[in-house]
């Protein structure tokens, strides 16, 4: 049989203590001092303590469980009735049998005395009134760390699901560059081709923990701009600016990646004129500044202004942000000009 020591500890430290309080709370009721009266008043209690705590323990796991079947309400009542009753019968019992023959001799108890039954029953229901009290707050606790463990379960299963999204999605994007270049029977498939091996890599092993170097965020950054570069030779224009003064200040992986996906997806990818693509990843005091930048033709630019769908990639970023960084981020998307602006703010201090 195994048992919960923890539990059972609890439970004899509050006998422990509630016992000399209720004989102190018994001296202040009889107008007694502690020094006239709480050596008799411990002893009563001691001798009084059998009966409470079969009464306790019997409305804990036997009335108390009643009260989740509201069918049994009746039951419930006529059980805490009777359970008084047989208690408090024991209780005078004990009194007039042991406890005055031992330490009062000669003094007369009445079983029936109305004054003294009260002042029983008052006796039982303060003691079961603090131990269910007791059990409440600690039920009451033990309830709200349960919904808290769900909420963290739910909140890391959502995210499981966001980033099992974001792979297949960031490999259909790549494959469609690749598609491009086979296409076109470009010399720089094989090396396209060994360029998504390395980020697939990256993207399916490294990221599988909760926590990467910002540096390692940009590095697989400025892997998937090489690659997209073998698609758009010249007429792309890339500025990549870094400047880090702790590059290993760890990030959830894969936040910064999107928004580059995005700007090639809608910039590069979306017109057939020149394009330019500002990137630009800033560290200082574990606060990141992340700005994307780039160009849009007239058409895209409309069609992207009046379509709320932003796609699958941002809109999962921004889930993301909201789940590992509530009000620790920000996030803006600004067009204008021609140019698709993304600017995020995310304070790393807690990560």
């Amino acid at each position: 049989m195994n048992f919960n020591w923890q539990r059972i500890s609890l439970h004899f430290l509050f006998w422990i203590v509630y016992v000399p309080l209720n004989a102190v709370l018994n001296c202040i009721l009889g107008r007694q001092t502690l020094e006239e009266g709480f050596q008799d008043a411990l002893i009563g209690e001691v001798f009084s303590l059998p009966v409470k705590l079969m009464l306790t323990y019997f409305v804990f796991y036997y009335v108390i469980p009643l009260y989740l079947d509201r069918s049994k309400i009746w039951k419930l009542v006529g059980l805490l009735i009777l359970a008084f009753a047989v208690a408090t019968i024991i209780y005078r019992l004990e009194m007039a049998l042991i406890f005055y023959p031992i330490f009062r001799p000669g003094e007369y108890y009445n079983l029936l005395n109305p004054k003294g039954l009260l002042l029983t029953e008052f006796d039982l229901f303060i003691t079961l009134a603090a131990a269910v009290t007791i059990k409440m707050i600690r039920v009451h606790y033990k309830s709200l760390e349960f919904e808290q463990e769900l909420m963290r379960e739910k909140l890391q299963s959502e995210l499981s699901f966001l980033r099992a999204q974001t792979n297949p999605h960031f490999l259909f994007n790549t494959l469609n560059n690749l598609y491009v270049l086979a296409r076109k029977k470009s010399d720089k498939t094989p090396d396209a081709i060994m360029m998504l091996s390395k980020i697939m890599r990256f993207v399916l092993y490294e990221c599988r923990a909760p926590r990467i170097a910002v540096s390692d965020e940009a590095k697989v950054i400025q892997d998937y701009i090489e690659l997209e570069k073998l698609r758009y030779n010249k007429r792309l224009t890339i500025d990549y600016q870094e400047d880090m003064d702790n590059p290993l200040t760890p990030i959830a992986p894969l936040l910064l990646l999107p928004f580059v996906e995005n700007s090639f997806k809608h910039g590069a990818g979306s017109t057939t004129g020149d394009v330019q693509i500002l990137i630009k990843i800033t560290l200082r005091e574990n606060q990141l500044s992340y700005t994307v930048q780039n160009t849009l033709d007239t058409e895209t630019d409309f069609n992207v202004n009046n379509n709320n769908n932003s796609g699958i990639g941002l809109r999962n970023v921004q889930r993301q942000l909201d789940l590992l960084y509530p009000d620790q981020h920000q996030l803006k998307t600004a067009r204008d000009n021609g140019l698709f602006t993304v600017d995020l703010r995310i304070d790393l201090s807690a990560s």
